[in-house]
């Protein structure tokens, strides 16, 4: 297997475990009735990170399988 393509796979599941555990922070504190304007910049933050490294990732032809 390619080892970008494993780096790659490894960012993108670490970028979609921090928004996961964003997520699920945003829940309980909007039960808990607390604040949750630091958490929903930082969830917006990592949103953008997660973007833009689709981005860049798509436009590997390594990546996508493609020659």
């Amino acid at each position: 297997m390619n080892i970008r393509y494993r780096d790659f796979k490894k960012q993108e599941s670490e970028l979609y475990d921090k928004i996961w555990q964003l997520s699920e922070e945003l829940e309980r504190q909007d039960i808990e009735g607390k604040d949750t304007t630091d958490t929903i910049q930082r969830f917006g933050e990592v949103l953008e990170e997660f973007m833009l490294f689709r981005r860049q990732g798509g436009k590997d032809p390594l990546i996508n399988g493609k020659p």
